[in-house]
């Protein structure tokens, strides 16, 4: 079955290495065109096609044509009120912490693991009221998604979201934080290298085995490409994953609104939005990228222009529901909350686990 792939190749650019900004050519020839937003040097030392290959996750279309993900639809009507700016950092404040954790991927081009796993950490803390802060594991979808795609080589956006549903995806923080059970290695980290799948937590120092750390998912799905759609979804259950092309420009983005200005297509790069607003009347979505807070000057952040698809980012998007319940005595991979829908409820974990495992069988055939 085939998904969106978000691949991590680049062709081959030819760049001279920029000793400065004044002289680098694309930046240059970017800000002679006086458009929404500055371009500047964001790794000095390395060549575009260098900083493209270590932090680009490239878009592949490779879609099934007989897959179509259950599309959700919001009763948005002209009395809906859809606010002119919206920060989820500020809505959720008890989430602000989460929400606002702008990860770093380094050398790996995994996009498509950490912004899902960043979008079903804000979620969970979301639905929880904060109770669970949990930090879901881009290393785990990375090394243990057997369906997910390539690894550091690439990934399937939705796939991920399955996996997450079916098989549930254990805690884990950045390289070298030594937070949760299996926190980012620096073989993927430093070296754009795939670590094997291991179904223990790596972290010693964490005291939940890997089996009770897993939370799961009840419900995953796309949205349609409607901006209303979009925000009302990120009002009502907090930031939601996204999809773009990505152009030789957008490596140099600084601040201001993206749009796309000049330069081949390189592929594409999957993203967590976290609201919308205006800037010199030109609206745009808030979004997290995953290079690191020291990316451009908003942070790790970036604003690119909203209501006209813009490099497809309106046509790629993912939710999810996590699976949650108040009761602490629950197991958060078997147990299912009321109004899940979910036949595991009934069931014991035994058989749970042998009904996830058929169903992934049967859906990857």
């Amino acid at each position: 079955m085939k998904y969106l792939l978000l691949l991590c190749t680049v062709g081959h650019l030819v760049w001279t290495k920029p000793n400065s900004e004044c002289s680098n050519p694309l930046v240059e020839t970017i800000n002679s065109k006086n458009t929404t937003w500055k371009a500047g040097v964001n790794f000095p030392g390395e060549t575009p096609a260098e900083f493209a290959k270590k932090r680009l996750g490239l878009l592949g279309n490779h879609q099934d044509p007989n897959f179509h993900p259950e599309k959700k639809v919001h009763p948005v009507g002209r009395k809906t009120v859809i606010p002119p700016s919206f920060d989820a950092r500020d809505q959720w404040l008890e989430c602000r912490d989460v929400i606002d954790n702008i990860r770093d991927q380094g050398n790996c081009v995994s996009c498509w693991a950490f912004a899902a796993a960043e979008v079903m950490s804000d979620r969970l803390c979301i639905l929880s009221k904060a109770e669970l802060k949990f930090e879901f594991s881009p290393q785990d979808l990375l090394s243990c998604c057997p369906h997910c795609g390539y690894g550091c080589g690439g990934g399937y956006a939705f796939a991920a979201w399955i996996y997450w549903q079916e098989r549930g995806i254990v805690s884990g923080g950045d390289y070298n934080t030594n937070t949760g059970c299996k926190p980012y290695e620096g073989l993927a980290y430093l070296n754009n290298t795939t670590p094997t799948c291991k179904t223990y937590c790596t972290n010693t120092n964490y005291t939940i085995a890997y089996d009770n750390d897993r939370r799961i998912g009840a419900s995953y799905f796309s949205m349609s490409e409607n901006i209303q759609q979009i925000q009302y979804e990120i009002m009502t259950n907090g930031p939601i994953q996204a999809s773009y092309k990505v152009y030789e420009d957008f490596t140099t983005y600084k601040e201001g609104v993206y749009q796309y200005t000049y330069g081949a297509e390189l592929g594409g790069h999957a993203v967590k939005i976290i609201g919308w607003g205006s800037e010199n009347d030109v609206p745009y979505w808030l979004v997290a990228n995953s290079w690191g807070s020291d990316w451009a000057n908003l942070k790790g952040y970036f604003k690119i222009k909203r209501g006209s698809n813009e490099c497809g980012i309106e046509a790629n998007v993912i939710g999810g529901i996590p699976l949650y319940d108040s009761d602490p005595t629950t197991d958060p991979v078997t147990d299912s909350p009321d109004g899940t829908g979910s036949a595991m409820k009934a069931m014991s974990s035994a058989l749970v686990l042998l009904l996830n495992g058929f169903i992934f069988f049967i859906l990857y055939q």
